[in-house]
């Protein structure tokens, strides 16, 4: 998978996703309390790389089911999140996330 070629904008938002520091300011700043924003950038970070397909839907599944088991709150789509991140992490990586999320449901 490493001399597979990787199209720009896809390098870029994979490494955009990878720059997530895991400081919880997204998790603190939702009236929910939602883990979303952290929990997609680690998804879409690997999702986008041909190294994480392999296990990329187990992964999805695994990291949704342990972030509803530590009662995390659901995403409401407020954007404090991405406002107060110090990174910037796009909301759109909770489109992604979903979208891979959903791709596991159907395939199991």
């Amino acid at each position: 998978a490493n001399t597979v070629p990787i199209e720009k904008p896809v390098a870029d938002a994979a490494f955009d996703s990878a720059t997530c520091i895991g400081c919880g300011a997204c998790v603190a700043a939702c009236k929910n309390a939602s883990a979303m924003l952290f929990v997609s950038a680690k998804i879409s970070q690997l999702a986008l790389l041909p190294q994480g397909k392999v296990e990329s839907s187990g992964r999805v599944a695994n990291m949704v089911k342990q972030m509803d088991e530590e009662g995390f709150g659901n995403c409401t789509n407020t954007g404090a999140c991405e406002v107060e991140c110090p990174k910037e992490i796009s909301l759109g990586n909770i489109a992604r996330m979903n979208s891979e999320y959903l791709k596991f449901v159907i395939e199991t």
